[in-house]
């Protein structure tokens, strides 16, 4: 016979409202922090595509014909 749980004790409507405040403000929290991480992410990847494209531009340049020697353009 499976044994019974005893039954939670009353929770004062005040109490109640104050739990359901504070979940919301923990969501609140995480939704601000995922926000953050991903505009981080975005810019990151932004920065890392600008270096990429400056990267190629300056190899174009190096390896044009009739580019010689060492010495700056």
């Amino acid at each position: 016979m499976p044994q019974a749980h005893p039954a939670a004790p009353a929770v004062s409507p005040a109490v109640a409202a104050r739990l359901r405040q504070r979940a919301a403000h923990a969501e609140h929290r995480r939704a601000i922090t995922e926000f953050r991480a991903r505009h981080a992410a975005d810019q990151q990847a932004r920065i890392d595509a600008l270096l990429l494209e400056a990267i190629a531009a300056l190899a174009s340049l190096f390896s044009q014909p009739g580019r010689t020697g060492n010495h700056p353009a």
